[in-house]
């Protein structure tokens, strides 16, 4: 197996290369394009998978490495364990072999998902979720972890579909394959305005071992997913919404005869069963996620699980008393970066990603809407919404440049976020009020300089939301969407406040624009076309009066965010048009996931997008240097 680099080595390198790269005009021009982008992506700080080798029994932790591990299951035979890990920054199948337990073999290498691993009965084979098509779907390959780059060039999609299919598992005799899909869910739910409980909702399906055939078992206006199978075949069970709260249900194998079996009231997912036949599944009672079994009517509650941390995803093994699920991993306290989901600053590295004429190295950052600094040394943020902060891009040397808030996840009139930096890196632009607000709500434009000095309220006469500041490349401008004419306008201004300009007009709304590179063009995101918001491009004339408006995206669900490549060839954005990549009550016992969903980069020259970013969280806002 390839020796996992630690982050702080990835981080190194990367900044050699930079260096390197700067050093000779003759050696970058003969040399590819590598570039960086710095992201926010909001996810738990560290999951780890922890052994049970018998009900009750103290848990014994499996895996070490800082990044997400989650999602086992266990080999017919109790000697392995196949599980989700984030560690080479996409998520990809691992093996343990609990008989020779060194460092777990990696399965599967690309930069889609692979993830939500299970194997036949025969333990020959592995039914999987993979986002290489764009979105969702069951693959199945075999289970050879002695040449797994062999085994995954076997890999068959079973169901492909524009919606997510989810959490597939075989039927005890290998014939029949049940998972839960959102196909049937409502297209409008990817344009409403808000993130309903039932968004891309999913139901309970079967299909034939082959992939044909496939018969929807549950019709339900919530959630219905992580199907399993009785032992005898006879049924299935899996969790449903129907009464608000996910709870344990079953029903027989053609969807008849459904009856709750868990207690109404109290949260229960990933239903599954013991060796010898008891119903267990996670439940969250005081606070904590917890394994439990019952019997099949759900009588004799016993506790599986220690209490020691959160459970998820119990799996266990036929043929021993071992039981296996993910829960919280101990993290670096020195490094805490604190958000709504506190952890280090810098979460992980995706060294190469490449675009048909550059490579990308991403670096997924725990703080809010981060800003690049134009010598690619530092990234300013915002901690929690609370304040502003600058650190190295590993989040060392953190250092606060404004606070008017001094609280801990304060989100109200004195939060400061949003940066950007001028081009010469003298200045920082940001947004002070509430973030995200409603266009009533009063939010002004700032800007100091880097180290906190000079800070100086650009927009104190404007009782409006002024938002989504950005320099222009000579740092004389600043392109920013505010509401002050009743209505999210994208405007334009200098760089001391003065020369407010109007750039769009529209009933619509226009928001978070970006100047370009060139600093003749700005990119925002708007609803005018239809409700749903998609990106634009505004030429501007030599006087900076508005031009030609180009719309650059056209797809199903919100795209938003945008940001030009050095270059101005490119746009980065963030967009929902993959749909969710898992079941979101499997994931909003965290947080809520993805509203707006994963990085994409536009070409503008053909307008063909490229999918950077393959997970079941949040990836926001970015910044793209060179």
């Amino acid at each position: 197996m390839k020796k996992i680099i630690p982050l702080v080595g990835l981080v190194a390198a990367a900044l050699a290369v930079w260096v390197a790269m700067g050093r000779s005009a003759a050696s970058q021009a003969a040399r590819a394009v590598h570039e960086t982008v710095v992201y926010s992506s909001i996810q738990p700080p560290n999951w780890d998978l922890y052994l049970f080798d018998r009900p009750g029994a103290a848990s014994r932790r499996l895996t070490t490495d800082p990044a997400l591990d989650y999602k086992p299951a266990i080999s017919p035979d109790g000697r392995w364990i196949v599980f989700t890990s984030e560690r080479g920054g996409s998520p990809d199948l691992y093996a343990i072999d609990l008989q020779n337990p060194p460092a777990p073999t990696q399965l599967t290498k690309s930069p889609a998902m692979e993830d939500a691993a299970s194997f036949s009965p025969d333990g020959r084979r592995l039914l999987f979720v993979s986002t290489e098509s764009g979105n969702p779907d069951i693959k199945v390959m075999p289970f050879a972890p002695e040449s797994p780059d062999a085994a995954a060039a076997k890999a068959v999609s079973l169901a492909s579909h524009p919606a997510g299919d989810y959490q597939p598992t075989f039927s005890p005799d290998a014939r029949w394959i049940a998972f839960s899909s959102s196909r049937d869910a409502p297209a409008a739910a990817l344009t409403s305005p808000a993130v309903p409980g039932s968004y891309q909702a999913s139901d309970v399906y079967i299909m034939r071992a082959d992939g044909t055939d496939i018969r929807r078992l549950t019709r339900h206006e919530g959630w219905d997913g992580s199907p399993a199978w009785l032992p005898d075949g006879r049924g299935i069970v899996f969790y449903s919404e129907e009464d608000g709260e996910p709870r344990i249900f079953r029903m027989n194998r053609d969807g008849s005869d459904r009856q709750a079996i868990s207690a109404k009231g109290e949260p229960a997912l990933s239903p599954t069963f013991t060796p010898d036949g008891r119903l267990s599944f996670a439940v969250r009672r005081g606070g904590r996620w917890t394994i439990v079994s019952t019997n099949a009517d759900g009588s004799d509650l016993r506790t599986e699980s220690d209490t020691a941390r959160d459970c998820w995803a119990p799996a266990y093994a036929r043929s021993s008393k071992r039981a296996v699920c993910h829960g919280p991993g101990p993290t670096d306290e020195a490094t805490r970066f604190e958000t709504d989901l506190p952890g280090p600053f810098l979460e992980h590295v995706m060294p190469h990603v490449a675009l048909p004429d550059r490579t990308l190295s991403l670096y997924a950052v725990r703080g809010y809407i981060p800003a690049l600094s134009p010598d690619r040394s530092e990234i300013a943020t915002s901690e929690a919404f609370s304040r502003l902060v600058i650190s190295r891009i590993d989040g060392s040397n953190k250092r606060t440049i404004f606070d008017r808030a001094q609280s801990e996840r304060y989100r109200g009139e004195h939060s400061a976020w949003g940066p950007t930096w001028s081009a010469d890196g003298a200045w920082l632009a940001f947004c002070v009020g509430a973030p995200f607000g409603a266009g009533s709500e009063k939010v002004d434009i700032w800007k100091s300089r880097p180290d906190g000095s000079g800070a100086v309220n650009l927009t104190p006469d404007s009782p409006a939301n002024d938002a989504w500041p950005d320099f222009s490349h000579d740092g004389r401008r600043i392109v920013f969407r505010s509401a002050r004419d009743g209505n999210q306008e994208i405007y334009l201004m200098n760089a001391d406040g003065s020369d407010v300009r109007r750039l769009t007009h529209h009933a619509a709304t226009d928001t978070m624009p970006a100047f370009s590179s060139r600093g003749d063009r700005v990119a925002f995101t708007s609803q005018r076309d239809g409700g749903d918001y998609e990106i634009y491009i505004l030429r501007l004339n030599a006087d900076g009066t508005p031009g030609q408006l180009e719309r650059i995206t056209d797809s199903p669900g919100r795209d938003m965010h945008p940001r030009f490549s050095p270059d101005d060839k490119w746009l980065l954005f963030t967009s929902q048009r993959g749909g969710l990549n898992d079941e979101l009550p499997l994931l909003r016992v965290i947080f809520l996931p993805q509203p707006y969903g994963e990085l994409h980069a536009v070409r503008l020259e053909d307008k063909k997008v490229f999918r950077l970013t393959h997970d079941k969280w949040e990836d926001g806002p970015s910044a793209w240097r060179r």
